[in-house]
């Protein structure tokens, strides 16, 4: 199961990393529109992250390295859901200050690249 979810994790924050870079003004209405929506959209927010982490955590159960970072991320998503879900309104604070500059979001795609690349390395290397 390792690698399905490391093949799934790889195509899936290499789509988002790639729209974060080039359309981060897009990233950034998404992300006022879920703030127009109150808690609702912290909700959101936090089932997006929370179903992308748990597929992870489920699925990839391993601390072996390279794949450690797989699951760490996992669980960061989770701890995410997490934030959105028990504390919705300091989840829509950080929305709010994630809409106001396109930057951030291309810093969180380049990141999200970064993370792409290495799990297609740990891909090749398996």
């Amino acid at each position: 199961m390792d690698r399905t979810i490391e093949w799934y994790l790889a195509i899936t924050v290499l789509v988002i990393g790639a729209s974060h870079v080039l359309r981060p003004a897009d990233w950034c209405e998404a992300f006022r529109q879920m703030h127009r929506c109150g808690r609702p959209g912290a909700f959101v927010n936090g089932g997006l992250s929370l179903l992308t982490g748990a597929i992870i955590v489920a699925g990839h159960g391993s601390w072996n390295w390279p794949g450690t970072i797989v699951t760490f991320f996992g669980w960061l998503q989770i701890v995410k859901a997490g934030y959105c879900f028990l504390m919705p309104d300091l989840a829509l604070r950080s929305m709010e200050m994630g809409s106001r500059s396109p930057r951030g979001f291309i810093v969180g795609g380049v990141l999200f690249l970064a993370l792409s690349g290495w799990v297609w390395y740990c891909l090749w290397i398996a």
